[in-house]
């Protein structure tokens, strides 16, 4: 459904998803290029900026939250002129919609954003969807410091590598968010010969980029961190795994003479020893317990227990 803002100097046409109504109105009322429709009308694209001689087109992607805490990708195709500028999200993002809907109730705040001319508002609205990443990385490194101490503790649990996991698939989404994301603002930064893209504003897009550049080195920072993780928590499951290995191995050759003895005395064979003795079974148990005794004593002087 289309809805805009209207000033004397600019407009802004805003479309909560790219439904055939949407891509209807555009085709109607704009001579935008084929390809441009067809990236709008597509489903997600690659991040990228394509400049025309009175507009630019630009997709551009952003980290949104899914269930609760699953990162996915959200995308908002844009039309920029010197007096116009069209949104159309793909997928859900409440930051956008809170803009567009203070905008309108709010005359100051719209003057605030949409005073100056299409390109200012462009920026705007970038600098407010790119910003809000931040609660997302925050969110991630109070996750890993959480992870780290459940390893280090013992309250280590069958569940930690699970997170490990989970923590791990939204960090590379959010490097697949951000580094094209970063080529794709850059371009904005390089262009100085478009009227609709005044040079005055190339160090405000400048500043997106240095955020978006910080956000990838936390990020790949954060990616590091979990593969350490990842490591150290694998190094302490095999050591306990040794450990039960090597109680049970002790075990095993503890009960090694009681074992012998009882299939040697299980064999229907005569002339064995203390057979015909009754009160012989306690010697013989006498001699299992010292003899696993001695096993015990040897395995603690080679530190093995």
């Amino acid at each position: 459904m289309e809805q805009h803002i209207e000033r004397p100097n600019l407009t802004w046409h805003y479309f909560d998803d790219n439904s055939q109504e949407a891509i209807a109105f555009l085709h109607k009322n704009f001579s935008f290029h084929p390809l441009d429709f067809e990236d709008v009308e597509a489903g997600p694209q690659q991040p990228k900026v394509d400049f025309y001689s009175d507009y630019l087109f630009g997709i551009f992607h952003f980290p949104a939250e899914q269930n609760g805490d699953s990162i996915h990708v959200f995308e908002v195709d844009i039309f920029m002129s010197e007096n116009y500028l069209i949104t159309v999200s793909k997928g859900e993002n409440n930051i956008l919609k809170r803009i567009f809907q203070k905008a309108k109730k709010d005359k100051t705040y719209q003057e605030e954003i949409m005073g100056k001319d299409g390109a200012f508002l462009l920026y705007k609205l970038l600098d407010a969807l790119t910003d809000d990443c931040w609660p997302r990385v925050r969110k991630i490194s109070g996750q890993i410091n959480d992870i780290e101490e459940e390893i280090y503790s013992e309250k280590m649990q069958k569940t930690t590598l699970q997170k490990i996991a989970f923590v791990k698939r939204n960090l590379i989404r959010l490097k697949r968010i951000i580094y094209p994301q970063q080529l794709a603002i850059s371009l904005l930064v390089r262009t100085n010969d478009l009227s609709y893209l005044p040079p005055a504003l190339n160090i405000y897009y400048d500043d997106i980029n240095d955020t978006l550049q910080r956000l990838q080195m936390i990020t790949e920072s954060h990616v590091d961190v979990m593969n350490s993780l990842h490591n150290v928590n694998e190094s302490l499951i095999s050591q306990r795994t040794n450990e039960v290995i090597k109680l049970l191995t002790v075990i095993s050759v503890s009960l090694l003479p009681m074992t012998i003895l009882t299939g040697l005395y299980g064999m229907n064979v005569e002339g064995l020893p203390f057979v015909d003795h009754p009160n012989s079974i306690w010697l013989l148990f006498g001699g299992v317990l010292l003899a696993i005794a001695c096993i015990m004593i040897y395995f603690r002087r080679r530190g093995w227990l």
